[in-house]
């Protein structure tokens, strides 16, 4: 089975978009081709050819006639940057930093105008789509438009079916937010999504809430998918640190530092006679100075820059608590109402106890909650008595952080996820051949 990936994300197992799809897509008995957009060096043990369209090419395109996008080829991993030549590893140009820094409504919008005003659909990447011959294709599916038209020129040039992923609320009304362009681009993109949906063949969503709403909605086929770990034997922690040691590994994006800042304060009250926890953020998210100066005191709450897989596995085996929180303001709320974020996966694998902190009706508190796997906050008056409570009563991190493992070994076992994404792609790749007997 040959099988074409199209993300926005570079496959990379250092950042979370290519940690997924390793995830999913380790043991399988295919071969993988990528189209991604965004940039960066791919790095990851399954696939080797990969097309490239950035954000830099398209504005290059209409500023100076370059072709957008190349293709890639790699034999080794890890991927050595001396054994290939790509010079748009990174984009560093001033309006690309503004962008990722404030990701206002408005340069999403002008996102969108500049790629369909591109030249994108070039003779390179039909010869790169058509010489790889896919049996299938594999779609996330995303708010953005460019995205999406990708999605369905693929869909045609190649007459294959599709298998789309959405982890977020991408199409729901129930949003805040007083920008103009933002509910333009929101409505323009649900119109898009809903074209594309057609497209689909199955879609897989990580949530129970998203599964019905979009079910019902747009009469999609849809399964729900969680991201799967290696569960096996009993829970590993055995011994609680002094002083005890939370961690957070994320981003800080969505306002999520604030509540990170928050505990910092709580931590430091419950600090003033004695140093009894602390809490340790590893994040890839550029930082302003009041963000330095709130989430590190060097004493009670520490920031550090972002860690690969292997060593922020083997920081949690150190570690006593995997935190996962969300910000409690209505825009956020309401944005990240229907995600489950892959971190909360590796938070019950991390053999530490997991605490999530988040609105009452987040899909993934729900999620922890329904399973008792998690000390789960939903109103922050809470935290400074829950840590307390930690604090004067240790034991509960011995008992959470098993009540973790047990969920995992129930409902995140690697293989068996692996198993069934596998029968669903070889049935929905037969139904294609099937499809084209007919015809």
């Amino acid at each position: 089975m040959k099988i074409l990936i199209i993300s926005k994300e570079l496959w990379s197992e250092n950042n979370n978009g290519g940690n997924v799809l390793s995830n999913i897509f380790s043991d399988f008995d295919a071969e993988f081709a990528q189209i991604y957009c965004s940039p960066g060096i791919p790095n990851n043990k399954i696939c080797k050819k990969y097309f490239q369209i950035t954000d830099n090419m398209i504005v290059n395109s209409l500023l100076s006639n370059k072709k957008v996008g190349k293709s890639l080829i790699f034999q080794d991993y890890p991927y050595k940057p001396e054994k290939v030549i790509v010079s748009d590893v990174t984009e560093g140009k001033w309006y690309f930093r503004i962008y990722r820094k404030y990701r206002l409504s408005f340069f999403e919008m002008l996102r969108e105008c500049l790629w369909k005003a591109s030249r994108w659909k070039t003779k390179e990447l039909a010869e790169f789509i058509l010489n790889f011959n896919p049996d299938l294709i594999f779609a996330p599916c995303y708010s953005n438009m460019f995205m999406l038209r990708l999605d369905r020129y693929v869909k045609k040039l190649t007459g294959v079916n599709m298998i789309s992923y959405v982890s977020d609320d991408v199409y729901s009304l129930r949003q805040f937010n007083l920008s103009l362009f933002y509910w333009l681009n929101r409505l323009l993109t649900r119109r898009s999504i809903k074209k594309t949906f057609n497209d689909y063949n199955l879609i897989y969503t990580m949530t129970d809430e998203q599964y019905h709403e979009l079910s019902k909605l747009l009469g999609a086929n849809m399964k729900v998918l969680r991201k799967g770990g290696y569960f096996y034997g009993d829970s590993p922690k055995k011994k609680i640190n002094e002083p005890i040691r939370m961690v957070y590994a994320g981003g800080i994006y969505l306002n999520r530092w604030k509540i990170l800042s928050k505990i910092g304060e709580v931590i430091k009250q419950l600090n003033k006679e004695k140093i009894r926890i602390r809490l340790d953020i590893y994040t890839q998210n550029e930082t302003t100075e009041k963000q330095k100066r709130l989430l590190d005191d060097g004493k009670n709450i520490f920031l550090h820059p972002a860690v690969d897989q292997t060593e922020l596995a083997n920081i949690y085996k150190k570690s006593d608590i995997a935190l996962h929180v969300e910000s409690f303001e209505l825009k956020y709320r309401l944005l990240t109402r229907l995600s489950f974020s892959s971190k909360i996966v590796d938070c019950l694998g991390s053999s530490c106890a997991v605490m999530a902190i988040a609105w009452k009706e987040h899909a993934g508190l729900k999620y922890l909650k329904k399973e008792d796997a998690a000390i789960c906050i939903d109103n922050l008056s809470n935290l400074y008595d829950k840590l307390k409570e930690i604090i004067e009563r240790p034991e509960l991190i011995i008992e959470y952080a098993k009540k973790a493992w047990e969920c995992g070994k129930r409902n995140h076992q690697i293989d068996l996820i692996r198993k069934g994404v596998y029968e669903d792609f070889l049935m929905i790749s037969s139904r294609n051949k099937s499809d084209k007997n007919v015809k």
